[in-house]
C-alpha cells in the first residue's frame, strides 16, 4: 500500500479574480467611440455646410432682387408724367362730371315735368269747354304757357275761371292774355300762369 506523497495546497479563492473590463475591451470600445464621434462630426459638418451653401445662395438673391428694386424705384421716380395725357385725363374728368350734373338736372327736371303734365292734364279735362281747343301746352317749372283756339271769343274767360279752380293752377295768376283772329279763322289766345308769390312773414 503506497502513501500520499504530495498534497495540493491551491485553493480557487486564492486565485486574482478575473476583471469584466480588460484593456483590450477598453481599447476596442474606445476605438468604437471614437468613430462614431468623428462620423456624427462629418455629418453635423456636411450639413452646417450645406445650409450655409442655401444661406449664401439667398443672401445673393437677396442682393440682386434689392439692386432690382433700387434700379426700378430710380426709373419710376425719373419717369414723369406725360403733361398732354394729364390734360387730357382732366378734361375728361370736367365733361364726365359736367355730364352727370346734367343728368342729374335733367332727371329732376323729367320727374317734375312729368309730374306736371300728369296732373295738368287731368285738370283740363275736368275743365273742357266744347267750343275751346288747344294746340300747345307749355310747362316751365312754376309757369304754364296755354295755346290754343276758341269758337266763342266769351267762352275763354268762362273757361279761365274754371282753370283757377283746379289743383294744379291753384295759387297761379294769368299774369298775360292775348288774343287775334284771322280772316275766316277761329280766335287765337295765348294764357300764360305764373305762380303767385307768398309773402315772407
Amino acid at each position: 500500500m503506497s502513501q500520499k506523497l504530495r498534497v495540493n495546497l491551491l485553493n480557487a479563492s486564492l486565485l486574482p479574480k478575473q476583471l469584466r473590463l480588460s484593456f483590450q475591451r477598453l481599447a476596442v470600445g474606445s476605438m468604437v467611440f471614437l468613430g462614431v464621434f468623428l462620423l456624427a462630426i462629418l455629418i453635423a459638418w456636411q450639413s452646417v455646410s450645406g445650409l450655409q451653401a442655401d444661406r449664401a445662395k439667398l443672401e445673393r438673391t437677396k442682393r440682386d432682387f434689392d439692386q432690382q428694386k433700387s434700379q426700378l424705384e430710380a426709373q419710376l421716380a425719373a419717369r414723369q408724367p406725360d403733361s398732354k395725357l394729364v390734360d387730357t385725363v382732366d378734361l375728361k374728368g370736367q365733361q364726365l362730371e359736367l355730364k352727370r350734373m346734367l343728368l342729374k338736372e335733367l332727371s329732376q327736371r323729367e320727374a317734375l315735368t312729368s309730374k306736371g303734365y300728369s296732373m295738368l292734364l287731368t285738370d283740363l279735362a275736368s275743365v273742357a269747354d266744347s267750343s275751346i281747343w288747344l294746340s300747345r301746352i307749355r310747362v316751365d317749372e312754376d309757369k304754364y304757357v296755354f295755346e290754343g283756339y276758341s269758337a266763342d271769343p266769351s267762352g275763354v274767360p268762362r273757361w279761365v275761371e274754371r282753370l283757377r279752380t283746379t289743383e294744379t293752377l291753384k295759387g297761379h295768376a294769368f299774369a298775360s292774355m292775348t288774343m287775334s283772329r284771322g280772316e275766316g279763322q277761329p280766335l287765337a289766345f295765348t294764357l300764360t300762369s305764373d305762380a303767385i308769390e307768398e309773402p315772407q312773414q
